[in-house]
């Protein structure tokens, strides 16, 4: 890493988290990095202004996966401000072929492959590959001199992989889906019920809660839980299942754990 970034601040920020739509920001310094574009790009400009970060800053939209609540306003936005996208070759073919994204400028399209690093507005971005039910899906591992940030959502099953981003990770992005009881005495069909259960489908908070109590070290410095159901799952469902695993590992668990909201931005966290 350059020795430069480290006189910068390490930003994090969640524009949108949840089945209706996904997108944040990571930046260092000057410039930054979104995930994902799962909502409108006049959504995604507002909610970075808000949080003092003009769309001037944005260099690169790095996609997890194909699904629409991860793309759906990634043609517009990209096309706009002349933003690459970058993902790997299965996530751009399926992008290239979903409705929402006909329209995205094909020269913006940027290859990248799981577990091969890349630097990009003095970031150390490294994608890892995660089970999910879309096209080429990753989840990203990002740092500088003095911090990093590891995002896994929308995977069925937390991996080996996927656990050793975590760990390596000063703070974490971690997908807590889904309440198992509401789940099941929801209104979903049974076939849906059993795609979000299975290990092409997400997290539950009984997931998100085993890797900490399995996982957790004091390296971890703030976790953030992402994508909540709208249907299936509470904030505080979430957040107490989270700090009961932690319980008897930390006595900072109460100031570690947020839980990012579903349809409006996060404020801007410095990592």
């Amino acid at each position: 890493m350059d020795l430069f970034s480290a006189l910068y601040p390490f930003v994090f920020c969640s524009l949108a988290s949840g089945s209706s739509g996904n997108s944040y920001y990571v930046g260092n310094g000057d410039e930054g990095l979104l995930i994902d574009a799962g909502i409108s790009s006049r959504r995604i400009s507002k909610a970075l202004a808000e949080n003092g970060i003009s769309m001037s800053q944005i260099k690169a939209v790095m996609i997890t996966h194909d699904h629409s609540d991860h793309i759906k306003g990634l043609a517009t936005l990209a096309n706009k401000y002349r933003l690459p996208v970058m993902a790997t070759p299965d996530c751009l073919k399926g992008i290239s072929q979903h409705p929402l994204t006909a329209e995205l400028d094909k020269s913006l399209m940027q290859t990248i492959k799981a577990r091969q690093s890349f630097r990009l507005s003095g970031l150390e971005v490294t994608p890892f590959s995660v089970p999910h039910d879309g096209m080429g899906n990753v989840g990203y591992h990002v740092r500088n001199s003095h911090a990093s940030l590891t995002l896994a959502t929308d995977l069925g099953v937390l991996t080996d992989e996927a656990i050793h981003y975590l760990k390596a990770a000063t703070a974490i992005v971690l997908e807590s889906n889904y309440d198992e009881e509401l789940l099941q005495k929801g209104f979903y069909p049974p076939y849906l019920k059993q795609r979000i259960r299975s290990h092409q489908g997400h997290l539950s908070n009984a997931d998100a809660a085993g890797f900490l109590q399995q996982h957790y070290h004091p390296g971890i410095q703030q976790i953030f839980l992402c994508h909540l159901s709208q249907h299936n799952n509470r904030p505080d469902l979430a957040r107490e299942s989270a700090l009961k695993a932690l319980n008897g590992c930390t006595p900072d668990a109460g100031k570690l754990v947020k839980v990012l909201p579903r349809g409006q931005r996060s404020p801007l966290f410095h990592l």
